[in-house]
């Protein structure tokens, strides 16, 4: 149906969003001279593993 692809779709577009956003915590809290326990770097891996998790999913419910 149209309706579960348009959703699929945002769930997706999303989930890479949480990536992108992960990813540019850890790089800026790195290059700042954050460490591994900064709040910066734990929010970065935090997001990270949940756009993941999130993508890895909605790829599995597709299916």
């Amino acid at each position: 149906m149209k309706g579960d692809r348009a959703y699929h779709g945002a769930v997706r577009a999303f989930s890479l969003v949480f990536v992108a956003l992960g990813l540019l915590l850890l790089v800026v809290t790195l290059a700042n001279g954050g460490g591994p326990a900064s709040t910066g770097f734990l929010m970065g891996i935090l997001f990270l593993a949940v756009g993941v998790g999130r993508f890895w999913i909605a790829s599995r419910q597709s299916r």
